[in-house]
């Protein structure tokens, strides 16, 4: 497994949008905290531009993307999978990996409540529950 900088490829653009399109389908609706649809192309671009986290990688298994792994400023870690790769131990290893590259004494994980797989995973790995948010939209 091999973590590549976003701010450092010059195709992570297209790897991160095919994902983005991945997750905005209704069966991973509940991957998902941060989205309600696909961004266009151009905000994505832009989005990516502003370089909003300490650290964001691709997850690649040799020449396949697999995935995105991030480090926010608050030390947030937020990971997305490929809908094939998911349930093959490649989250864990890429969040160990991410974690022993940007050592610090407090990680969090914000999950989408109804994202058991994700909650599993990150329970695992030692992380506890602390809080649920909640949001009022209005129209």
């Amino acid at each position: 497994m091999k973590l590549v900088s976003v701010y450092r490829s010059a195709r992570a653009d297209k790897a991160l949008y095919d994902l983005l399109r991945e997750r905005s389908t209704e069966r991973d609706r509940f991957v998902n905290i941060s989205h309600r649809k696909l961004p266009t192309w151009r905000r994505h671009l832009a989005f990516i531009r502003s370089k909003p986290y300490r650290a964001w990688y691709l997850i690649r298994i040799g020449p396949a993307c697999v995935g995105t792994i991030y480090l926010s400023n608050a030390g947030e870690i937020g990971i997305v999978l490929a809908r094939v790769y998911r349930g093959k131990g490649y989250g864990k290893a890429a969040i160990k990996l991410l974690m022993k590259r940007h050592p610090r004494k407090r990680y969090l994980a914000n999950i989408n409540p109804k994202n058991e797989r994700s909650i599993g995973m990150f329970t695992k790995l030692g992380f506890a529950h602390l809080q649920n948010t909640y949001e009022l939209r209005h129209a």
